[in-house]
């Protein structure tokens, strides 16, 4: 747990809450991660948390923001693109956002606040002793991580689509299938994140200075953006994705096309076969020295001629 108070005596960096009192900070800052169950109770007393937003703290919920007498509780997710499993994870912090103060509670590292703690270390000017403006650097540096997520998702799936249509293959399905499945987690963090942006761009909301909905709005415009190249990787991946059963469906095509071909080709010798395969006693030809020869130069005859035009039809 890091403590970064803020109150007429100064800044006072600490680990532990203990005589911390709300109305004398100018700034209260608590960071807590791996947090046992006495400590987040302990925070809870601190800010007059509600019992049913601690709780709330173990599950794995999505995004969500619900307004509380004296704070908003927010959850936020972070997007993680994890190398080893190829698949989009998500890393959960819950944040109370009082008048004067803020806290943060997590389960796993969170890089983009480490971040942000050593600005404020740094230069405590910069958030102007406002919460406000520590929470909208949380969620724009979230944001942040989303563009190059998705900018790298869409040259894959632009990789995927120029290969269909320069090697005139159909292409590996299950690759597909995986970007299409990384496109649409996105998708749907992205949706439902911006849909708590626009309930903290209201008016309305209390904490929430006016100066800081321009703030808000510019996450919402970031998320926007990100959406709208969300949809077009959609129809890229549906086109690729119509792309690969039309080649399919044209290579069945073309082999079925070569089988009847095929079958067409050996129909006269089948039927010539069949025919002097019969074991009637009178038939002319059995009788005849070089009939053997004959059936044979008829049926080579006949399959070069059937080879001669299918060719010429493009049969195979």
């Amino acid at each position: 747990m890091r403590i970064y108070l803020k109150d007429k005596k100064g800044v006072i960096k600490t680990d532990s809450h203990s005589g911390i009192s709300l109305e004398e900070c100018d700034l209260l800052w608590i960071d807590s991660l791996n947090h046992s169950k006495d400590e987040l109770q302990e925070i809870g007393k601190l800010i007059g948390a509600e019992e049913l937003a601690l709780k709330q703290l173990v599950k794995e919920e999505g995004p969500k923001v619900q307004e509380y007498p004296n704070h908003l509780f927010i959850i936020w997710n972070f997007l993680r693109d994890n190398p080893d499993t190829e698949k989009i994870e998500t890393s959960s912090l819950g944040i109370f956002w009082g008048k004067n103060y803020i806290v943060t509670i997590h389960f796993e590292e969170l890089p983009e606040l480490d971040s942000i703690y050593q600005k404020l270390e740094i230069d405590p000017s910069i958030y102007r002793e406002q919460p406000g403006l520590i929470v909208y650097s949380i969620m724009d540096s979230a944001v942040d991580e989303y563009f190059p997520l998705v900018e790298s998702l869409t040259e894959n799936i632009d990789s995927y689509m120029e290969n269909l249509l320069t090697e005139n293959k159909s292409g590996d399905l299950k690759e597909l299938l995986r970007l299409k499945h990384r496109n649409m987690a996105v998708r749907k963090a992205v949706a439902s994140h911006r849909d708590l942006v626009i309930k903290l761009a209201r008016r309305d909301k209390p904490f929430i200075p006016d100066e800081l909905s321009v703030y808000v709005m510019d996450i919402y415009d970031h998320f926007v953006r990100i959406g709208s190249e969300i949809e077009n990787n959609a129809e890229l991946i549906s086109a690729s994705l119509d792309i690969h059963l039309n080649l399919e469906s044209n290579r069945l095509n073309v082999t079925m096309k070569r089988l009847a071909t095929i079958a067409l080709i050996f129909m006269p010798m089948t039927f010539l076969v069949g025919l002097y395969g019969m074991n009637f006693k009178y038939m002319p030809e059995l009788a005849w020295r070089y009939g053997y020869l004959a059936a044979w130069l008829l049926i080579i005859v006949i399959t070069t001629l059937m080879i001669i035009i299918a060719k010429r039809k493009e049969w195979f």
